[in-house]
């Protein structure tokens, strides 16, 4: 497994693209019962559906073409925030096999850490300022990393 640091990166950058989904409107996008707090099932079906819809050819694995083709159609070709990574990076940071893309279990296990990480609190729910926040420091520390 790679660091807590690398896992926590993968999911506030790997999975959707920065732009679209920092802050309040992932908050938005994942809070599907509307009350203002993202449960661990959430979150959990939200990073499902998103590794479902990256994986262009069904074969359970999300490779760093399927990731660009995802981004650039979430985006509309847009480049993002200048602290992005590369899908190849992003990849590099979950693949635990070292098979150069991300398997749904390596996706999950990245997830869940992620989402462990955001609660800030320990309530077992994130709030769209914990995400927010959570987003923002993982990008820091991306762009601090050796």
């Amino acid at each position: 497994m790679k660091s807590g640091t690398s896992m926590a990166l993968w999911l506030g950058v790997l999975l959707v693209p920065a732009a679209a989904m920092a802050g309040d409107d992932k908050a938005k996008l994942m809070d599907t019962n509307n009350d203002g707090v993202i449960s661990s099932a959430e979150h959990a079906a939200g990073a499902k559906t998103m590794f479902t819809q990256m994986d262009a050819n069904n074969d359970g694995k999300v490779t760093a073409a399927e990731m660009d083709a995802y981004h650039a159609a979430k985006m509309g070709g847009k480049a993002g925030d200048k602290m992005k990574m590369t899908s190849a990076e992003k990849i590099k940071k979950v693949d635990t096999d070292g098979d150069g893309a991300i398997s749904a279990a390596e996706h999950d296990a990245a997830s869940a850490q992620m989402f462990t990480k955001m609660d800030a609190n320990g309530d077992g729910n994130v709030t769209a300022a914990e995400m927010k926040a959570g987003h923002e420091k993982e990008m820091r520390s991306a762009k601090t990393a050796p």
